[in-house]
């Protein structure tokens, strides 16, 4: 939530868009069992940070 809040606040739309990425597959998690909440958080959150980290670096190097 803090991405999103954080996204919102500056009007940053990539942080917004982990934000809500993050909560709706953390959510969508839970009705895994044990093992395949980790590896849902694991891969889809991994992904996110990864595909976050680019896009940043890309729209800091335009500027």
């Amino acid at each position: 939530m803090l991405y999103v809040s954080e996204g919102a606040a500056r009007r940053n739309v990539l942080h917004y868009g982990l934000g809500v990425w993050l909560a709706l597959t953390s959510t969508a998690a839970l009705f895994f069992g044990t093992p395949g909440l980790y590896w849902v958080l694991a891969i889809a959150g991994g992904c996110a940070y990864t595909v976050a980290t680019v896009l940043e670096r890309c729209r800091l190097a335009i500027r």
